[in-house]
């Protein structure tokens, strides 16, 4: 168990990179349809030169097919929303933000998927310890976000901050409903690498459509045209090794304390690169209320793992 819950741990480190990845290359490109583009590609052909190393079939076979549910084909395309509004909101809210918030939507709908054991996830009954780890939680996003933004807006003003905050919970939402959706993938696959490869192969044709539709495949090859620091492209690798977590994890951990051992790892490594302003993180002071309030957030994902 806990060498599980450490690879949680691990996955969750990443994510603060392939978001900050994905945003520089934002900047290279000016489309953030080409930047999403190129990220899942990276992480198809991870995935597919993975799969074809270790001899693992990329098709599934027509029995499998037919025993997987209309949604399980719709993690990849979900996916795109999420990494689309994860990169977008980088610069709006920083990179904290960018990764509570989103992580927030995460675990409230994960304890719902875990409630009703839905998308084929291990279903596990809410309880009054997992209620006050919500209280916890939510008093510990009002020290880290609310009170710092109500003092942000009084000193300068930003418009339609709050819709924007909304829309990262939402995200999150979204977010967990992809890493089911992708565990019971691999589990009817007996594959958690076949089953990312398929899901970002989905996502990349209907990506590499758009694209072709609204204009923006020329936008792809200016990240090609123009010199980027090495991590720009890191987003692709990262998305890669975060699904395939997702897909491997979820169904021995459950999906509540999958996303909490996951956001200790995005919690201190954003904590870090907003200091730092590291990976191109607008540098921001972390206040010591916002350390507390993240402590009672800890605190709150602990005791959704009792």
């Amino acid at each position: 168990m806990l060498i599980l819950l450490t690879a949680a741990f691990l996955t969750g480190t990443i994510v603060p990179v392939q978001t900050a990845a994905n945003a520089r290359l934002r900047l290279a490109t000016g489309s953030l349809p080409a930047v999403v583009l190129i990220s899942f590609a990276v992480s198809f052909a991870a995935l597919l030169f993975i799969s074809l190393a270790c001899g693992i079939a990329v098709l599934p076979t027509a029995a499998q097919a037919q025993a997987i549910p209309w949604w399980g084909w719709l993690g990849g395309i979900i996916a795109l929303f999420t990494i689309s509004a994860s990169t977008f909101l980088f610069k709006t809210l920083g990179q904290l933000q960018t990764t509570i918030l989103p992580l927030l939507g995460q675990l409230l709908f994960s304890l719902v998927i875990d409630n009703f054991g839905l998308f084929g996830s291990v279903q596990i009954p809410f309880s009054t310890t997992r209620a006050a780890a919500i209280a916890l939680i939510l008093f510990g996003i009002a020290l880290a976000i609310v009170l710092p933004n109500i003092k942000q807006r009084q000193q300068t003003p930003t418009p339609h901050r709050l819709l924007w905050q909304i829309a990262a919970v939402a995200a999150g939402c979204l977010m967990a409903s992809i890493g089911a959706i992708y565990g019971t993938l691999g589990t009817l696959l007996q594959s958690a690498v076949q089953a990312s490869t398929i899901s970002f192969g989905i996502a990349v044709v209907a990506m590499f459509a758009c694209c072709l539709v609204t204009g923006n495949t020329s936008n792809a090859k200016a990240a090609f045209n123009r010199k980027q620091p090495w991590w720009s492209w890191l987003g692709g690798i990262c998305g890669a090794i975060s699904v395939f977590s997702n897909a491997f994890l979820i169904p021995l951990l459950g999906a509540g304390t999958f996303f909490t051992a996951m956001l200790l790892g995005q919690i201190l490594l954003s904590i870090v690169l907003e200091t730092r302003g590291w990976l191109g993180a607008p540098q921001k002071p972390v206040l010591p209320g916002q350390y507390a309030g993240l402590a009672l957030m800890l605190a709150g994902f602990a005791l959704i793992r009792l």
